[in-house]
């Protein structure tokens, strides 16, 4: 049985309605005798017991009851509030469900004037009282039918989410109408806000597998591969459909696996996160540069993602299917730096391996080379790295044979190269040389609105790597996020989502102390780059360099574990450390 309590908006509704219609108070009393709505006097015992005696009767005998003479009626002789009661008349009407009494409703009235009114058409007045019982009777059944379809519903939910496959119901605009718990997990969805949103891409593609077609499916900015199938129906509404099922199996998926990866370590333009329109431009600027042969430099912040772009020019391109070489000039001590980019032949120096070695111009031949902070490279092998641009040929160490190149350069650099060259540190005809196609990428403070894009695809990443649920972010964690300046770019965001995943509870949840923590850590930075310049005597870049270096050397120490700790906040090469340390006489 269905309770009253549980239509008491709907009830409450009614009692106002009648009270409004016919001038008088309404009060309505659920089975047992607790008031659940009422109207002007007994608007404020709303929830309290009745304690009168006409009701029970009611319930009793199952009948409508018409009290004309309050005080003086039998059925109000053991009332308690007798001697007080200020009514002058009652219309009481039982509320019938399933064939029994589950309330009633009552109309009272308070003065003579609407006693006569009333008294002068009464039967009108009970007939109206029943048929709001019968209103109130009907939503009951109302409700219960709800219930009952609503029951039907979770039991299919519940038969749907022991299926041993994903199901996705999809709207003919492509957004997600229902989807059954398998699929939330294999996707990284969350449980809330689904209906309806995000909007999902269901591509099939040519490899078939068990006679299923492959599909490729892309969530926002995630994609995945599963092999299903599309079913399409029509509603009753005339409203169009489709059922994807897939396979979720690791058994099945595991012969999916080799060539998902190799899918996913080919960095595409859509594994360049973000909707900011510089982003935008970055990413057609590759579409149209890809296939050139032209130098490209990369400028950006540490972190900001140069090398992925570099990679995503190499995958746009007509050399994808050769080697991608990629080597960091300022993480390489000076004396090996020239025979990791050109190799070397047996003998050309203390130390060569008997066979000889190939350099990394040579490895990347017919393909791409990546030179990762290029300003950082000495300036003789600058005028070697010239002559390879120029000539397109090299020589190993120790060797006067030349081997011919078919190769493309990209550079990136996360330092102002004119700057360098104002300094003597760069040379400037090899700038010119490497900065025929440039990109410039924005740091993240610039792109703060691309912050939940690479928030959900790094939890997504994160989470199927350690074997997660999805992580939870708490909106005072996301505004500390949007709100911080981020100096480490999408490296320290990575960093950051990285730690959380690994400090996440089974639930995907995160602690207050560690929120706490990560706010402490923003704060502490923020202060401690504020606080290099106070009272400092700093006029040149050189002085700031100096004194960054030295502080974080005061912090970390000065031993190899110290000043390993030192290039990773400072952003650089550990062989580009050790040369400032010098430099600076640190």
């Amino acid at each position: 049985m269905i309770p009253l309590k549980k239509i008491q908006r709907y009830v409450k509704q009614y009692a106002e309605v009648i009270a409004n219609i016919l001038q008088c108070e309404v009060e309505i009393m659920d089975e047992n005798l607790i008031r659940i709505a009422g109207t002007g006097y007994f608007e404020k015992k709303v929830g309290k017991k009745c304690e009168g005696s006409v009701y029970p009767h009611v319930f009793l005998t199952e009948e409508s009851h018409i009290i004309t003479n309050p005080k003086e009626n039998e059925l109000c002789m053991k009332c308690t509030h007798r001697e007080s009661c200020t009514e002058e008349l009652e219309i009481s009407s039982p509320i019938f469900y399933k064939g029994k009494v589950v309330g009633v409703i009552g109309l009272v009235c308070f003065n003579v004037k609407d006693r006569d009114r009333i008294l002068e058409n009464i039967q009108f007045y009970l007939k109206f009282t029943e048929q709001i019982s019968d209103f109130i009777s009907g939503k009951l059944f109302e409700l219960e039918g709800e219930l009952e379809k609503k029951e039907r519903v979770d039991i299919l939910k519940k038969i749907v989410n022991t299926y041993d496959k994903g199901v996705i119901i999809l709207d003919d605009k492509g957004n997600i109408v229902d989807i059954n718990d398998g699929a939330k997990e294999r996707l990284r969805l969350n449980n809330e806000g689904l209906i309806g949103y995000p909007k999902i891409n269901i591509i099939p593609k040519k490899n078939m597998v068990n006679d299923q077609i492959l599909y490729s499916l892309e969530i926002e900015e995630n994609k995945y591969t599963f092999q299903g199938t599309i079913t399409s129906f029509e509603s009753l509404s005339n409203k169009e459909y489709k059922i994807f099922i897939f396979e979720y199996d690791d058994r099945e998926t595991s012969r999916l696996k080799e060539n998902i990866e190799k899918l996913e370590d080919a960095i595409i333009i859509t594994n360049i996160i973000g909707n900011n329109e510089e982003i935008k431009e970055i990413k057609e600027t590759i579409k149209k540069i890809a296939d050139s042969p032209s130098t490209v430099l990369i400028i950006g912040e540490s972190g900001t993602g140069k090398e992925l772009v570099a990679r995503a020019i190499h995958s746009c391109g007509d050399r994808a299917n050769y080697p991608f070489v990629a080597i960091n000039c300022g993480a390489i001590p000076e004396n090996l730096l020239e025979s990791e980019l050109f190799g070397y032949v047996r003998g050309a120096f203390s130390g060569a391996t008997n066979e000889g070695r190939a350099g990394k111009f040579e490895l990347a031949n017919n393909g791409i080379i990546f030179l990762d902070e290029i300003g950082e490279m000495p300036l003789s092998l600058q005028v070697k790295l010239l002559r390879v641009l120029q000539e397109r040929k090299i020589e190993r160490l120790g060797s006067n044979k030349t081997i011919d190149l078919n190769i493309r350069v990209i550079a990136a650099t996360n330092a102002d190269l004119e700057i360098l060259i104002e300094e003597k540190k760069f040379r400037r005809d090899l700038y010119y040389r490497l900065n025929v196609l440039q990109l410039e990428l924005p740091p993240l403070r610039e792109r703060k609105e691309d912050i939940p894009l690479l928030l959900n695809n790094l939890i997504n990443k994160y989470s199927i790597k350690f074997n997660k649920n999805p992580l939870k972010l708490k909106p005072d964690l996301l505004s500390l996020f949007k709100n911080y300046s981020w100096p480490g770019n999408v490296r320290e965001l990575e960093n950051i989502v990285e730690y959380l995943v690994n400090m996440q509870d089974d639930m995907g949840n995160i602690g207050e102390d560690i929120v706490k923590k990560i706010e402490r850590k923003f704060s502490k930075k923020t202060k401690d780059k504020n606080n290099i310049l106070k009272g400092k005597n700093i006029s040149t870049l050189e002085d700031l360099e100096k004194e960054m270096i030295k502080q974080t050397l005061e912090k970390h120490g000065t031993s190899k574990e110290g000043k390993d700790m030192c290039a990773k906040e400072l952003g650089i090469g550990i062989a580009t450390l050790y040369r400032k340390i010098e430099k600076y006489n640190l």
